[in-house]
């Protein structure tokens, strides 16, 4: 049978109210007592019911984690998994849990966090992306992992993006390739966004014009039946010899469907990505991609929701996660580097 609070305060000799209190370490509470009640709770294993305690008292220790979609599909990228890592490292530390919020069923992942906040459920919001359609007016504290386009005087925690999408397209022009496509773009988010700022100013610099045509989504990739266009243009005699890709799944991705039409990497195509993930290294070949840090990601931007609730942070910031070019095997030298042009 589960233990409850009751159990705890007959076994104290002290109310219910009391072990509420003693747990929390009121003041209220004598510091003998408080040990006393948290003894005889480790020893029952009794946990609080942490949800149970935000609606009858309004002060919630449980931080809403945001989705950016349903939770199913991110939780298959491996940098969803390594940044709640990393905000739960810090959430343990500070007594919080982590709820975890997402959209679906008609319900978008900005309402889903308003409702749960409306609710009292939580103390705060930490998005892990930065979209176009961010929660407004929770009424409760959130840090976002990105910038948010609607919001710029915020909480927040993010790689230079327009820089990492630079650097992954110099590298490649550095490397002699002209024909750069970009793959996985969504203007829904603003990574995405930032990144090909990057590509495109690269490029420019090269004196190579923009084809909007190699600004691709993720969709070919992941939906197989949706590859055909993508295919047809790496087939033409002027098809793309480097992709800059989002993310490592869809570099991993896009090199299944290029040798299922005969093409090598990085022999005829050369791959460069983003978030390092243990995948890459064992890939054949091994990919070169960023490392964008995100278990540092998840532990600043826990680390600031806890400065904002306790006080420290009164005004919007901006903590910048640094990022490191990780060079192996997936992009191959074709000629001399592509040197930078007036504009």
């Amino acid at each position: 049978m589960k233990v409850t609070i009751k159990d705890v305060a007959r076994e104290a000799g002290v109310s219910p109210s009391t072990v509420s209190r003693a747990l929390q370490d009121s003041p209220r509470i004598s510091p003998e007592v408080r040990a006393r009640v948290r003894e005889i709770a480790q020893r029952l294993n009794f946990h609080p019911n942490q949800m149970a305690r935000s609606l009858v008292n309004r002060q919630s220790r449980i931080i809403g984690i945001v989705f950016p979609d349903e939770a199913g599909m991110n939780l298959g990228n491996p940098f969803y998994p390594a940044v709640l890592q990393g905000i739960g490292h810090v959430a343990s530390e500070k007594g919080y849990q982590m709820l975890l919020i997402t959209g679906g069923g008609g319900v978008t992942a900005a309402e889903a966090a308003r409702s749960t906040a409306a609710g009292g459920y939580v103390a705060g919001l930490v998005l892990l992306a930065a979209e176009v359609e961010q929660p407004q007016h929770t009424g409760v504290p959130m840090v976002v992992i990105g910038h948010p386009v609607n919001a710029p005087e915020c909480y927040c925690v993010d790689n230079a993006n327009v820089c990492a999408g630079y650097e992954a397209t110099r590298f490649l022009l550095d490397n002699g390739h002209e024909r750069i496509l970009l793959l996985g773009f969504d203007a829904k988010f603003m990574f995405t966004v930032d990144r090909r700022e990057g590509y495109a100013q690269a490029l420019q610099e090269a004196g190579i014009a923009v084809r909007e045509d190699w600004i691709v989504s993720g969709r070919p990739v992941r939906y197989p039946e949706e590859s055909a266009e993508l295919c047809r243009l790496f087939q033409s005699p002027d098809h793309p010899t480097a992709v800059v890709c989002m993310d490592d799944l869809l570099a991993i991705g896009l090199h299944r469907l290029l040798s299922s039409n005969g093409m090598r990497v990085p022999e005829d195509v050369s791959l460069i990505s983003f978030n390092n993930n243990e995948t890459c290294r064992y890939h054949t070949p091994p990919l070169t991609t960023f490392d964008v840090e995100p278990y540092h990601l998840g532990v600043s931007a826990m680390t600031l929701m806890m400065d904002v609730l306790s006080g420290a942070v009164t005004q919007p910031v901006s903590i910048d996660v640094p990022f490191t070019l990780i060079r192996r095997q997936s992009v191959a030298k074709i000629g001399p580097s592509i040197p930078k042009k007036e504009i």
